[in-house]
């Protein structure tokens, strides 16, 4: 991993909560509005920072809206009949829909912004010389007329009116610099804390502000959380929705197979005990024996692959278990968040004997690309005398967004952020009605009946690093080795489970014949650099033509 890059994720998603309205947004939304909802599992990232540059970016876009919607209030009053004003008006909606145009368009420019401005300006020109021509050129015109009409006795223009323009071309003039200090203020902020290698920032910045909510309490509850990490017991993952495993990403091609088992003659010799147990303490050991291939992974990245094993249970079901004696083990009380970890004992419970409403799983995890690239798989299994159960789950957390990577191409001494200024300036009127909404806007938890306790309270359903990411791989690279990774880890669990059938004295006959057909259904790489993740669902026994069409899916 390169110096200075082991917390690239947390300093991009620090950035995205101000590059982003909606992330920060999204995030406050998810994870500090509901004082009962658990904590996700976040590796590799620092959530409390992120969610506290995401209060202060929202604190800071609603302070600058504040200012801005005021200033240009007095504006439109002191301009109101002034064309200069519908001219600029007309002219922030040209840019703002031709930039929206663009946007929708996808990636590729038709126009570069500078063209963009150059004509939205010329059609304003235009409006302005068809709509006002007689009365800025016509001699004798109504423009002569009424400012003849503005004119005293004494041959002096009217005082009051005249101030009155020249008042409201001022203003309209400071909100020019209060836009243009605003984006590079921000400019200088992202540059200076949030670039690459830059030395770690004193905590400073406004938690709150004009209109703003205090989420100060909340943010206490992730920093208390990061000290739990190392605590004895698996990690509990409560959830809402459809996805157990918050935090994983996208899922890939999963398969599972049941499989019966058959006794071969027993000629006396001694036998393992074939149990649960038994089964996960082997894989675990074939699998992490992996930390010692050097040679099998680029920058040697299967040294740090880890072996940990999760809990998870959907919070619909914890609420109507409430009244189970071993439900303490995971929400005590129903005023506070459930627990977010699970003791041994009930991990082993749940292990050997799982239920509807909580599953154990062995989880394999591999980041790669600076942390950039996530793979995870999660495997369970069951058997007994008559029959071997064994369910594999990969997920891939792709990379971030590419806008949210922007801090690095950003230039500390440039002069873009007066450019953005004044772009930002030209679009202001067109801007004002969403800047009034953001203002007014309040995060708060949503209506619930009294006396319902609602499950939502209880489960997450994303992570932050979740929300920024896109399900598209960015490199062939990337495609290469999440798959390179997923077989890897895969080829030392067939034979770990077979080797383990015949020492308890099993035919592993039927077992092979399954297994045949997982590894024959994935020896295809196929799809380009910008393929999606293939979300595929579990499949028992597939057919050799359905694997090869699934391959040639990223």
């Amino acid at each position: 991993m390169s110096p200075g890059s082991t917390d690239d994720t947390t300093r991009y998603l620090c950035a995205a909560a101000y590059l982003d309205p909606r992330y920060s947004t999204r995030a406050i939304t998810e994870f500090l509005v509901e004082p009962t909802r658990p904590v996700p599992p976040s590796p590799g990232l620092d959530a409390g920072r992120v969610l506290t540059e995401a209060v202060r970016a929202r604190a800071r876009r609603k302070n600058y809206d504040v200012l801005l919607v005021a200033l240009m209030a007095v504006v439109i009053g002191l301009s109101w009949d002034n064309p200069l004003l519908y001219g600029w008006i007309v002219l922030s909606v040209v840019l703002v829909l031709a930039r929206a145009g663009r946007n929708a368009t996808g990636t590729e420019r038709t126009f570069s912004p500078r063209t963009l401005a150059l004509l939205a300006i010329a059609v304003v020109a235009v409006w302005l010389l068809l709509t006002f021509g007689d009365e800025i050129f016509g001699s004798g015109s109504s423009y002569s007329s009424r400012y003849a009409d503005d004119v005293e006795f004494d041959g002096s223009p009217d005082g009051d009116g005249t101030a009155r323009y020249v008042l409201g071309i001022v203003l309209a003039v400071i909100v020019l610099m209060v836009v243009t200090f605003e984006r590079w203020s921000l400019w200088n902020l992202l540059t200076t804390r949030f670039r690459r290698y830059a030395p770690p920032a004193p905590d400073t910045g406004s938690l709150s502000g004009l209109f703003t909510e205090d989420f100060r309490a909340q943010l206490g509850r992730y920093r208390r959380e990061d000290e739990l990490t190392g605590t004895p017991g698996a990690p509990l993952v409560v959830y809402r929705g459809y996805k157990p495993f918050v935090g994983a990403g996208f899922r890939r091609d999963a398969w599972s197979m049941a499989v019966p088992l058959e006794r071969v003659d027993d000629d006396g010799a001694d036998r393992r005990e074939l149990t649960t147990e038994t089964l996960y303490e082997e894989i675990r050991r074939a699998i992490g024996e992996l930390r010692e291939s050097a040679a099998l992974s680029p920058d040697r990245r299967l040294g740090g692959l880890t072996v940990t094993e999760a809990v998870f249970t959907p919070a619909a079901e914890l609420v109507d278990h409430l009244g189970e004696p071993e439900i303490a083990a995971y929400l005590p009380d129903v005023a506070f968040p459930p627990h977010t970890r699970l003791a041994d004992a009930d991990v082993e419970r749940i292990r050997r004997e799982p239920k509807e409403w909580a599953r154990y799983y062995l989880c394999f995890q591999v980041e790669t690309w600076d942390r950039d690239l996530v793979l995870t798989t999660f495997l369970h299994v069951a058997v007994d005398d008559t029959t071997l159960y064994v369910e594999w789950t990969p997920f891939m957390l792709p990379p971030i967004r590419a806008e949210y990577r922007a801090v690095d191409k950003m230039r500390p001494e440039s002069l873009r952020p007066f450019g953005q200024g004044l772009l930002a300036w030209l679009e202001l009127p067109a801007s004002l009605p969403g800047r009034i909404a953001h203002l007014v806007s309040w995060i708060r938890p949503p209506k619930r009946e009294a006396g319902v306790l609602d499950p939502e309270r209880y489960g997450a359903a994303s992570t932050l690093r979740e929300l920024a990411s896109v399900n598209l791989f960015t490199d062939y690279f990337q495609l290469v080795d999440i798959e390179r990774y997923e077989k890897i880890i895969g080829s030392r669990l067939l034979p770990s489970i077979g080797g383990l059938l015949r020492d308890a004295g099993f035919s592993t006959a039927k077992f092979d014949e399954q297994a045949a057909v997982v590894i024959t259904n994935d020896i295809t790489i196929g799809g380009d650099n910008r393929a999606p993740i293939t979300q595929t669902g579990l499949r028992t026994r597939p057919s050799r033509t359905a694997g090869r069409e699934a391959g040639t899916e990223a």
